[in-house]
């Protein structure tokens, strides 16, 4: 089976915003590194699955998909080999990279939205809870919760819910987002801090040496008495 089918954009020019594709690349590279394996060594565990050693040549290729270098393709069983052979579910490979906000291409969304409809949103579950309870797979009812209630302790249904799992990986996508706006508000509260301190002329001056902006700024720095 090839592993996606290369393909590059008209005249070489790399079009704005993301696709599937490359967030697929991207976390490809994250899952081989993950398990601390060579690109070779990655070759050797798809053959078990693929029936074929792919050259190393062709790993590094998927992996530079996300850069832009080169334009792939990949098959939904494509996603089930990668699945299989990194032992990561099928989703890990539709989490959007860390800090990269461009538009998802063909689409009005940002690349960092994927992540919730890979999971479904708020809407769009009722229709899955309705597919897993095909597959025998029902949500918890009240009797689950107030067994949880009674014992503190989920029962199978309640452990195993969609639900619950869906809430648990929005949480920590949440937190992780939650934990860099922080750290940016508080880097922008210091810089704000400076700038009242010396002021724009100072600020400046700061930045390239140069005196004429430095007029007035020794003043701000002086503590009001």
């Amino acid at each position: 089976m090839p592993t996606g089918r290369a393909r590059k954009a008209p005249g070489g020019i790399e079009p704005e915003g993301i696709d599937a594709n490359q967030v697929v690349s991207y976390n490809f590279r994250r899952a081989r590194e993950l398990r601390g394996w060579t690109q070779e060594q990655t070759a050797l565990r798809l053959e078990a699955f693929l029936g074929t050693r792919l050259p190393q040549a062709a790993i590094s290729s998927i992996e530079r998909c996300y850069e832009g270098v080169s334009r792939r393709e990949f098959d939904a069983q494509e996603l089930v080999v990668f699945a299989l052979a990194f032992d990561v579910p099928i989703l890990w490979f539709f989490l959007p990279p860390p800090g990269d906000r461009r538009r998802l291409r063909q689409t009005s969304k940002d690349v960092d939205e994927l992540f919730t409809y890979a999971l479904g949103t708020a809407t769009q579950v009722g229709v899955l809870h309705e597919r897993l309870a095909e597959l025998g797979m029902p949500e918890p009812d009240e009797d689950d919760a107030k067994w949880e209630a009674l014992t503190g302790a989920p029962t199978p249904a309640s452990r195993d819910s969609y639900d619950r799992r869906r809430k648990e990986a929005i949480l920590a996508m949440l937190d992780s987002r939650t934990d860099r706006l922080d750290r940016a508000a508080d880097e922008l509260g210091k810089f704000f801090d400076h700038l009242r301190q010396v002021g724009i002329r100072g600020l400046v001056f700061e930045h390239t040496g140069d005196r004429d902006y430095s007029t007035g700024s020794e003043k701000r720095r002086k503590p009001k008495t």
